[in-house]
């Protein structure tokens, strides 16, 4: 169980992604039971929603963090964090997907 800071293994822990990432980070980042800080709810999508041209920018955070957490890399010339993920992995072009996936199909 999950209640901001605080975490409570549970037996399911260890069957969602969402439940796997929760402990990981507690085992990583606090004592195991606890984080050192409070963390964002809030949902983070690689990529914003379109504008009005139907373009989508990249996201570094979740739209309340983002601008905070891009200036953040700007500042440190784009190096992660120990435990932070490279944001790369979220950044693919649906091309990309697309042209993967007929690949696999062959």
């Amino acid at each position: 169980m999950y209640g901001g800071s605080h975490y409570i293994q549970s037996a399911a822990a260890d069957m969602t992604d969402q439940g796997k990432a929760i402990l990981e980070a507690a085992q990583k980042f606090g004592d195991g039971k606890t984080l050192p800080f409070a963390p964002c709810k809030k949902y983070y999508n690689p990529y914003s929603e379109p504008n009005e041209k139907g373009e989508k920018k990249k996201m570094y955070a979740c739209r309340l963090h983002n601008e905070q957490r891009r200036k953040r890399l700007m500042k440190e010339d784009f190096q992660f964090r120990k435990g932070e993920k490279h944001l790369d992995l979220f950044w693919t072009d649906e091309k990309d997907v697309i042209m993967k996936k007929a690949k696999t199909q062959h």
